[in-house]
């Protein structure tokens, strides 16, 4: 069995691309007593620097002020706490800071501490905010209806189906439908990712307002999979939501008539 020394693990942390701080909250403000190599190449703060101070210099304008009351909570407990938080370089740049902190009992002097230990995480949060914008601006896109042959049209959805969002299209719709004749209207659902209960309301009030307006609607574009508990096809099926697979299939069906 190989033998390796405190130092040896001690200085092994340096290595590892995380961050480690441990605080003593037996001190007043539970000061830092000691941070890894990882902890200055993240931050820019050095030992001296941080040594006596209380984390918190690491916070800053856009720190979520509710997730640091919750972390303040759960130290206070001495309880472990996980969470992603924005928080800031000694130069001032932001950086998402994946952020573990446990209270870890030393025999030694029977005291307990923290071991806080940061990742930085800001080029895959970066793309998940991004992505997370991109989808609330799929939820708010206009979905024209396209005019097709025979007086039919289709209108696809992109992003989330909501009563909210299916209120703005009803309106969106009454001119279009009455401007170019449509009598039969393909409500093209491929582009949405599930279709669950307040999906399934949202689009059986469209087709309530379409026909009032004497405009047949058919749900195309429907796969099994994007449905979700407990709605299944055969809902769909004795609905009165006509479907087809797709908006070719329908134009195929309106040409064998």
């Amino acid at each position: 069995m190989i033998n390796l020394d405190a130092t040896f693990f001690s200085n092994s942390l340096d290595y590892t691309g995380i961050g480690i701080v441990i605080t003593d909250p037996s001190l007043k403000d539970n000061p830092i007593i000691f941070i890894n190599q990882g902890f200055t190449d993240i931050t820019q703060y050095h030992l001296e620097e941080v040594i006596g101070r209380n984390c918190r210099f690491l916070q800053g304008e856009d720190t979520n002020k509710d997730e640091i009351a919750k972390l303040k909570q759960t130290l206070s407990r001495f309880g472990r706490y996980k969470t992603e938080i924005l928080n800031y370089k000694k130069d001032g740049t932001p950086f998402w800071n994946e952020l573990t902190i446990d209270p870890a009992k030393n025999n030694k002097d029977d005291k307990t501490y923290f071991v806080g230990v940061q990742k930085d995480i800001t080029e895959r949060k970066t793309i998940e905010l991004a992505h997370l914008e991109t989808i609330k601006e799929y939820d708010h896109l206009p979905c024209p209806i396209i005019p097709l042959l025979h007086d039919i049209g289709v209108m696809p959805i992109v992003g989330l189906v909501t009563k909210g969002r299916i209120s703005t299209l009803i309106e969106a719709t009454k001119r279009s439908i009455h401007d170019h004749t449509i009598t039969t209207l393909a409500v093209d659902v491929s582009c949405i990712s599930n279709v669950d209960e307040a999906t399934f309301e949202a689009l059986l009030d469209l087709h309530d307002h379409l026909h009032s307006v004497g405009t047949k609607m058919v749900v195309t574009g429907l796969a099994e999979q994007q449905l979700v508990a407990p709605l299944d096809m055969q809902t769909f099926l004795t609905s009165k939501l006509k479907r087809a697979a797709s908006t070719q299939e329908l134009l195929l069906k309106m040409n064998e008539k």
